[in-house]
């Protein structure tokens, strides 16, 4: 029997801590550190992470309870950023479950919806009017059933309902919900050869026009489509395909696809421009941190137009050359998109960009992106230190000065303190840029 301690959405001083939970053998391949979990907690379902994972339990077995189900089919969090998110508790006295939930997008974090259940063993020993059976029989009909549900079917019985709470012959639960939203879009292909499409063509009555026109297209064009794509390509319907698919001439499936906010845009491609001496000198600095793969810290002092983003382009482009991966965080305010097209235009598709005007959709898929490893260029805000690369060579820091870098909720982490962890854990570089240093970094710099 395996057990998992899991820090549970209870963010209060009392639970900051980990609690042990057993882990169902029907679950064990699933579970590992950083997962997300649905776990029994006061009643109550509720959402928490794993952090630790071990063969023993200090707690007899028979006082814990089990996790009830796994979120994601893959870990939300790395050891790496666990580790990260014990170290903020104790650095910024936040809860731990608060520094884990920052640094995940807002379409994992946690809704919960309420729920009501029948005590039936009470139920069968009370006394019940018409209207409290009534009550009874649909709860436990759907057992649980939603809150808003059971208020839409008895509308006139908030009285009857509030007693029967009070009383106990109803409980509330609360169910923790991932707000997952993947989009999915419909692609369509053929299910047969070219000759069994003639085949088709010739054999379809003369007012399946429609339908006709739909294998045309597939013999020429053999590849997947989108269906909205080919039914307005084609001026027809969906019925169209679905007969088609129907019949078995055509397959239509259901494919993921990225919300990607710069899908209209086009990046032209652009190479290394040559450096100055001072930049070429700055440069072989950071390159020679990076060969050695080992954690050091540069102030890149230079007023704006100075060409510090240059070397940062060719820092990262070496970089990525060793197989590493990088950050680049910016102020809110300076990522603009003739920023973005910097960095696009450099490195293309191996770019993601994470800030808050996208769509809660938009970070969620460009987050996604980043854990299938097809983005080993992270460009963002404040929150994006906490990208889930895993390796690491290089974090850089624009205008470090700026307070922004500051979060004024909890956790009120400070981005260039979490970025030295995280580089210290990588071995990793960081460059801090700035034409106005912070005091702190300038006294570093001189030590």
């Amino acid at each position: 029997m395996r057990y998992a301690k899991v820090v549970v959405d209870v963010p209060v001083l009392t639970t900051n801590r980990a609690f042990d939970y057993i882990v169902p053998e029907q679950l064990e391949e699933w579970i590992e550190i950083g997962s997300r979990v649905g776990v029994p907690f006061g009643g109550q379902t509720i959402q928490g992470f794993v952090v630790e994972l071990q063969e023993a339990s200090m707690v007899g077995s028979d006082k814990l309870k089990a996790i009830k189900e796994v979120l994601d089919l893959y870990p939300s969090l790395s050891p790496e950023l666990v580790q990260l998110a014990g170290w903020m508790s104790k650095t910024y006295v936040c809860h731990e479950y608060t520094a884990l939930q920052s640094m995940v997008p807002s379409a994992l974090k946690a809704k919960y919806e309420r729920y009501i259940r029948v005590d039936l063993d009470m139920a069968q020993q009370s006394i019940l009017s018409p209207e409290a059976q009534q009550v009874v029989l649909a709860v436990t009909k759907a057992q649980p059933i939603l809150v808003d549900e059971l208020f839409k079917q008895f509308p006139d019985a908030s009285g009857i309902l509030k007693e029967m709470l009070r009383q106990g012959l109803l409980l509330e639960t609360r169910a923790a919900k991932g707000r997952v939203a993947i989009k999915k879009l419909l692609t369509v292909s053929p299910a047969c050869s070219k000759e069994e499409l003639s085949a088709w063509i010739n054999q379809l009555p003369a007012q399946s026009r429609k339908q006709k026109e739909v294998l045309l297209h597939f013999q020429n064009h053999s590849e997947p489509v989108l269906l909205t794509e080919l039914v307005k390509q084609l001026n027809i319907s969906s019925a169209a395909v679905k007969t088609l698919e129907k019949k078995g001439i055509l397959k239509v499936e259901e494919v993921e696809v990225f919300r990607d906010p710069y899908a209209e845009r086009t990046f032209p491609r652009t190479t290394a421009l040559p450096l100055t001496p001072d930049q070429a000198e700055v440069l072989e600095e950071i390159l020679q941190a990076l060969r050695q793969v080992q954690k050091e810290t540069f102030l890149l002092h230079g007023v704006t137009g100075s060409g510090k983003t240059e070397v940062y382009l060719q820092a990262i482009e070496f970089c990525l050359s060793q197989g590493r991966e990088a950050i680049v965080l910016v102020p809110e305010i300076s990522l603009t998109p003739q920023m973005v097209e910097r960095f696009k235009s450099r490195f293309g598709d191996e770019v993601a960009v994470l800030h808050s005007r996208l769509s809660a959709g938009e970070r969620y898929d460009e987050w996604r992106k980043i854990m299938m490893k097809n983005a080993r260029v992270v460009i963002g805000a404040r929150s994006a230190v906490f990208a889930p690369l895993t390796r690491i060579g290089l974090i850089i820091i624009d205008e470090e000065h700026e307070s922004s870098y500051k979060q004024e909720e909890s956790p009120k982490y400070h981005a260039r303190d979490v970025a030295e962890m995280r580089a210290q854990y990588h071995q990793a570089a960081v460059i801090l840029g700035s034409a106005t240093p912070s005091l702190e970094s300038y006294y570093a710099a001189h030590k």
